[in-house]
């Protein structure tokens, strides 16, 4: 239906009027503090145990308290490592969900905890 200048379009509004399609806005749904947020790229297959795959874009959050239980981005002897928080006994250790573990030192530096992975397809590895 055209209208001129003239003619006004008469009858109910559509039912769907207010619900046009919106768009996900992924920073709004994954990142809480964006000066705090950064985006890792998961080289291992080191977590693959812990449902996390080779070529997952971590979100990071270096504003977040890490805590026993939480994934988190460590530096440790110079390199990055993706690894669960977790205690054995009485101190913090850092695992992969399996039996290997990195042990914390004076050098080991929390860099962030993960809130959110996002698995990549078709990208080369």
């Amino acid at each position: 239906m055209v209208f001129n200048g003239s003619q006004k379009p008469s009858g109910f509004a559509s039912p769907a009027q207010g619900y046009e399609e919106q768009y996900i806005d992924l920073n709004r749904l994954l990142v809480k503090n964006r000066p705090a947020t950064y985006f890792f790229k998961l080289d291992s297959r080191d977590m693959e145990h812990l449902g996390l795959p080779m070529g997952a874009l971590l979100v990071v959050d270096r504003s977040k308290k890490p805590r026993a239980g939480s994934i988190v981005i460590i530096r440790h002897e110079g390199q990055f490592f993706c690894r669960l928080m977790a205690r054995q006994d009485e101190k913090i250790i850092f695992t992969n969900g399996e039996e290997r573990f990195i042990p914390t030192t004076d050098d080991t530096e929390i860099i962030g905890v993960v809130t959110a992975s996002i698995k990549l397809y078709d990208l080369p590895y």
